[in-house]
């Protein structure tokens, strides 16, 4: 040790360091015990199945010689998969039954028709674990659905909430009646969790490991939300002013406050989720005076009052491109 680093300092340094690094965990701590919920409200397995939202598009072809699929063995389910568990690649993934992103069980006649919504930018590396892993996922839930992409193209400013308004539309223009918004950095664990809308707007992902499967508050829809294609509509969809990170999320749980629409949610143990690591986007600094200036003004900015954009779709086989310049 130099002569000229004294023991005596060396000591207050690592007091000093000791002091900071408890005052970050009880920091911690306090965050979680205050802010965030172990214990929220939710749906029961008594009344899940009456809140469901029975209806499937309507360009859905019925085989009247098939059954109705079932659900009851799905959502009584407790199979999980463990965090560590979820692949890195899928070499060996089989698209069976997958066309242009959708698929149908060919047992029976399903009772659910969803358009997943995925908004997307430079995440390649997530896109590729998050499509086979979904159709994996889904294919065994004996639901009709198709996964859009929506896809971000030019250097503006990231822009979320336009993105779903560009995607519903489409998947409103195609029928479908339920509409869920998805994270592509987020995997769904619990067999149980149905991918299907409810009669009410649900919150999907209540529980995910990054926040320690807590609730971070109560009126969060960030993440995965189920809400049906009228819904969306009523509440005029997300506001297209949101650029860079943050704010849009909160400003949509304001519009479904708004008009009365209750935020549902099932058990933790049906709403587990695993976060893929990513790089953040940049924050936006105005989010919080945009929620407050746009509190009495959603007819005029939402899925109904688009900006000038350009967007095409096309289909591969596992999802339905929807490539957007803003």
């Amino acid at each position: 040790m130099p002569k000229w680093f004294s023991c005596q300092r060396l000591l207050h340094l690592q007091l000093s360091t000791s002091l900071f690094v408890t005052l970050v965990l009880i920091a911690v701590v306090q965050f979680f015990a205050c802010y965030t919920t172990y214990n929220y409200n939710h749906l029961t397995a008594d009344n899940l199945g009456s809140s469901l939202y029975h209806v499937t598009n309507p360009k859905l072809v019925i085989n009247k010689s098939k059954p109705e699929c079932k659900y009851e063995d799905l959502l009584l389910s407790s199979k999980s998969t463990a965090v560590w568990d979820v692949p890195k690649n899928y070499d060996d993934f089989l698209p069976t039954g997958i066309l242009n992103g959708s698929y149908f069980p060919d047992v029976c006649n399903p009772l659910y028709s969803v358009a997943i919504l995925v908004t997307y930018r430079n995440r390649q590396s997530q896109l590729d674990i998050f499509i086979p892993y979904m159709h994996n996922f889904l294919r065994k839930q004996r639901i009709h659905y198709k996964i859009y992409v929506i896809e971000q193209q030019d250097n503006k400013p990231w822009n979320k909430g336009m993105l779903y308004n560009i995607g519903a539309k489409q998947a409103i223009a195609d029928k479908f009646p339920c509409l869920i918004l998805h994270d592509v950095d987020l995997l769904p664990l619990d067999e149980a969790n149905l991918y299907a809308c409810l009669k009410q707007p649900r919150h999907m992902s209540a529980s995910i490991d990054k926040f320690r499967y807590v609730l971070i508050y109560s009126s969060l829809v960030g993440g995965v939300l189920a809400i049906t294609s009228e819904q969306y509509m009523e509440v005029n969809g997300f506001s297209n002013k949101y650029q860079g990170w943050g704010g849009e999320d909160d400003d949509f749980a304001n519009r479904l406050m708004m008009y009365d629409l209750e935020m549902m949610r099932l058990p933790p143990t049906q709403s587990r989720y695993t976060m893929l690591r990513h790089r953040q986007e940049k924050k936006n600094k105005n989010r919080h005076r945009i929620m407050s200036a746009n509190k009495n003004k959603i007819h005029l900015d939402g899925v109904r009052a688009l900006p000038h954009y350009t967007a095409s779709v096309r289909d591969h086989r596992l999802y339905s491109m929807v490539s957007v310049r803003l």
